[in-house]
């Protein structure tokens, strides 16, 4: 009879502890999983936002190099500035030269339409690279209005095309704005060349 009383006060006690959560602990929790559930937020909306800027830099970091190595190398329909054999014109936006296997090549940024075109031997403009036709897609120059600067051999800055020894570009292609805020994509890069003007 004893031990059943026991059994039965243990049961009582049980139940007692059973029954459910104070106020306390139940505003402790909601609080804790409101942290939680914030700095998660924060977390996925900053993970999801690079998941889509980065493809988009590294699009841009890809465009920009492309253009740059067209212009400088060339490409299997012709040569770029490392091969010019004279320079023939000069401005902030457009070079046009001679190259080595006689044709006449002419690099213009548009800032009109933000393309990159080339023509060979007063041919139809192209884009290039050939895939920054994309719409949404903007190349521009890295400094405000000016894609190439010209230097003679004492490497002062020179306007004439007979004086033109060295060659730099510098590039931006940009999605939008560019803005990592608008989820957007950016890249500047810049490059130069030596003129071989008289190989």
């Amino acid at each position: 009879m004893l031990l059943s009383g026991r059994r039965h006060n243990f049961r009582q006690q049980q139940s007692i502890h059973i029954r459910g959560f104070t106020l306390v602990e139940l505003v402790t929790v909601i609080m804790i999983l409101g942290l939680l559930s914030a700095g998660g937020g924060y977390l996925m909306f900053h993970y999801v936002k690079n998941a889509v800027y980065i493809p988009n830099k590294i699009n841009m970091d890809m465009l920009v190099s492309d253009g740059l190595d067209v212009m400088i190398n060339g490409d299997s329909r012709a040569k770029g500035l490392r091969f010019s054999k004279v320079i023939t014109a000069v401005a902030n936006n457009q070079v046009d030269f001679i190259s080595q296997d006689g044709q006449t090549v002419r690099y213009r940024l548009d800032t009109g339409t933000n393309k990159l075109y080339r023509s060979i031997n007063a041919g139809a403009q192209e884009v290039i690279p050939y895939y920054a036709s994309v719409a949404g897609v903007s190349m521009v120059s890295k400094t405000a209005g000016q894609l190439f600067a010209y230097y003679d051999a004492n490497e002062a800055v020179t306007a004439t095309a007979a004086d033109v020894r060295w060659i730099t570009i510098g590039l931006t292609a940009r999605t939008g704005s560019g803005s990592y805020a608008q989820w957007q994509g950016q890249s500047s890069q810049s490059t130069s060349v030596a003129v071989a003007k008289f190989q």
